[in-house]
């Protein structure tokens, strides 16, 4: 009995540890986020052209009404335009001459205008951007999943249970109009109801399937039948958008090898990073792109590979200084700079026949560790937009967090000018259901969702998050 006893006195104690940590995970911390308003280029050949014609440009764009910055920034040294925001002038020429960076002060409302006028044929290429510090509180606590979508289901899910994925659980294949028009589907769709739920909506077969139990993440894999869009996925790893994700492996020389045995396509053989990470990038079926990186862990006999995980989730961006500031509001901070250029083998290894380089880093989620790696292509740069709704294209096309206040966090987004593909709805079974589910975009048109969970969910998901940390 003293066995015992001690089991139960022990039990008694995590569960009150357990207890603490489900109260101090919903405390909700504040962010200072330093956003980009507003961003734009002017190079020289454009100010060359437009300073000969002696044209005058106007942009429009969204801010808080209150303090921010306009930044001016010139490698040349010299800017020749004037700078008017709402009609108020705030630069001149002569504030430009003979430095790389002007800051003016300035004041912005709800739908601001600026107007940027080149005087002179003497050009320089030059940037103006616009930035508004902003206290942010949200309540995501943790990246849930994300999207893949192929078009054969069955093969697909026949290809990542040899790369070693379980089904972790389903989910339905119809639902109403509402939940179709909450991811992009115009409806009524032709789709006849014959199936269940509403006609008109969307018809699709997934799960949500993942390594090492909900552990090592979660892939959405999904089929669409209607509306269907066999577009192919990403053909560059440069694409704007969500172009790959990483697993990570204990053996990646073995698992290369496995992999190459059961047909798997890859870009190339392992190889070696200038920060020591030996990664292969491969295709699934349908052209998707995923990285294997090699990571330590225990190199245990298995039937398929031994990946272990789902790590970075790669989104592409046009600009990574506004697009770092716009994850950080979801709990993402930076923990690793990227390197700027990686040798010709590397550059080969992941489908390029020229020089790279990069602007990016590695994210990493305050709360559930979930990680992302945002990069911005300088060369070669690809300036084609993200997948367009619906979020039915072959590929990686959306991620989802989850939030325990799903309308607090909405009413916070927009205010910080997020564009939002529909209303909350209810997810996913129906008019009825007690879940929520809402999409955006993110400043490039990437799609990213909120959802939110019943209230038994709520609570039982911090306690999940401190059993694995603490026991898995």
């Amino acid at each position: 009995m003293i066995y015992l006893s001690e089991g139960l006195t022990c039990i008694r104690t995590k569960l009150l540890v357990a207890f603490l940590f489900l109260l101090t995970s919903h405390q909700v911390l504040a962010a200072e986020i330093d956003f980009t308003r507003h961003l734009s280029l002017y190079p020289a050949s454009y100010t060359k052209k437009a300073a000969e014609q002696q044209s005058v440009s106007e942009v429009r764009f969204f801010g808080v009404p209150g303090d921010a910055r306009l930044i001016v920034s010139s490698p040349g040294n010299v800017v020749n335009a004037t700078i008017q925001l709402n009609g108020v002038e705030l630069i001149g020429t002569s504030n430009l001459a003979r430095t790389e960076q002007v800051e003016v002060p300035v004041t912005l409302v709800d739908n601001n205008v600026m107007t940027v006028s080149l005087d002179t044929t003497v050009v320089h290429p030059f940037s103006i951007r616009v930035k508004q510090i902003a206290d942010i509180e949200l309540h995501v606590q943790s990246r849930i999943h994300f999207n893949t979508n192929v078009s054969d289901f069955p093969a697909a899910r026949e290809f990542y249970g040899m790369l070693g994925f379980e089904t972790l659980t389903g989910f339905p294949d119809t639902n109403t109009q509402a939940m179709a028009r909450a991811i992009g589907v115009e409806t009524p769709t032709d789709y006849d109801g014959a199936q269940g739920a509403d006609a008109g909506g969307y018809l699709l077969h997934g799960e949500l399937i993942g390594v090492n139990g909900f552990k090592g993440g979660m892939i959405d894999l999904i089929e669409f039948t209607v509306p269907r869009n066999d577009d192919p996925p990403y053909s560059k790893l440069n694409h704007l958008g969500m172009v790959s994700a990483t697993m990570a492996t204990t053996n990646i020389e073995t698992d290369y090898e496995y992999m190459i045995e059961q047909g798997v396509q890859f870009l190339s053989s392992p190889t070696t990073r200038s920060d020591g990470t030996v990664f292969a990038v491969f295709t699934d079926l349908d052209g998707s792109f995923y990285e294997l990186v090699g990571v330590d862990g225990d190199d245990d006999e298995t039937e398929t590979t031994h990946i272990t995980s789902l790590s970075d989730l790669n989104i592409n961006v046009s600009d990574f200084e506004r697009s770092r500031a716009w994850y950080q509001m979801f709990g993402y901070d930076v923990t690793n700079k990227l390197p700027t250029t990686e040798s010709m083998e590397v550059a080969k290894a992941i489908g390029f026949e020229q020089e790279i380089e990069l602007d990016g880093a590695l994210l990493t989620h305050n709360a559930d560790g979930s990680t992302i790696k945002l990069v911005q292509w300088i060369t070669p740069y690809d300036p084609e937009p993200a997948y367009p709704l619906p979020v039915n294209h072959f590929g990686l096309h959306r991620t989802a967090f989850t939030s325990t206040d799903i309308e607090a966090d909405v009413a916070t987004l927009k205010a910080q000018g997020v564009e939002f593909v529909s209303p909350i709805t209810p997810c996913c079974s129906g008019p009825d259901s007690s879940s929520s589910i809402v999409a955006f975009y993110d400043p490039d048109g990437t799609i990213v969702e909120l959802t939110e969970q019943p209230f038994l969910a709520q609570m039982l998901f911090p306690i999940f998050l401190w059993v694995r940390d603490t026991f898995l």
